[in-house]
């Protein structure tokens, strides 16, 4: 699968390499649902997150954005108030909680939780749903083929920070979310234009309400059945 220019879009990634790699504090575990479906016994798996996230921080001098092995993605306070003040939409926070490993030193941290929708992909893109569970809900899709129509740009809410289903844990950032991370110095995030050739297998993301809050979940995935 080759490669696509995102353009007027990018994705908001980790540094390559990424020397401060967090990881969850094995003492503070997070919460989450625990889903037992009727039918299948091997649809068993975690669902929502209940709980915030404790998160280990490697390096002494951690940076303004923080990302996690679980994909997770930590801001510190000035991001939070420089998002805000610029007026960037699609993005809330969550609570969240880091230290660093070396002197256990508080980071002050919240967990950035991306709001913006772009729609579903579209399914030239070779996107299309395999199967949905008659018991629990769960959802697997076919792999992507075709990156260059992905996205259909008439779907996109107009916001900074949008995600596409049923890729949510791939941030798509506008060009504005570029500009006033360069303009602050904002460290330990890249923006690139293409999509990642990696990411040709199937895909079962769960649903919408994991990977945002549940209220706007149901807005967008009510008559989709993701919610």
């Amino acid at each position: 699968m080759s490669s696509w220019d995102l353009e007027p879009f990018f994705l908001l990634c980790e540094p390559e390499p990424n020397p401060c790699l967090a990881d969850i504090d094995p003492e503070n575990p997070y919460q989450s649902e625990k889903i037992v479906c009727p039918i299948f016994p091997g649809h068993r798996r975690p669902g929502r997150r209940l709980s915030p996230l404790n998160i280990i921080v490697p390096c002494q001098s951690p940076p303004d954005v923080v990302f996690t092995w679980m994909s997770a993605i930590l801001i510190q306070d000035r991001v939070k108030e420089i998002f805000g003040g610029e007026q960037l939409t699609g993005f809330a926070t969550r609570p969240a909680v880091a230290k660093l490993r070396k002197t256990a030193a508080a980071v002050p941290v919240s967990e950035l939780v991306v709001v913006g929708w772009g729609g579903t992909a579209q399914a030239a893109s070779g996107i299309r749903e395999v199967g949905r569970c008659a018991g629990c809900g769960h959802l697997t899709y076919s792999r992507l083929e075709e990156p260059s129509v992905l996205i259909n740009p008439k779907n996109w809410d107009g916001s900074d920070f949008f995600v596409i289903w049923p890729l949510p844990m791939f941030r798509f950032v506008t060009q504005k979310v570029v500009d006033v991370c360069k303009k602050h110095h904002i460290t330990g995030v890249t923006f690139e234009r293409n999509f990642p050739s990696s990411a040709g297998g199937g895909f079962s993301p769960g649903r919408l309400s994991y990977y945002m809050p549940v209220q706007r979940a149901h807005e967008l995935g009510e008559e989709l059945g993701i919610e």
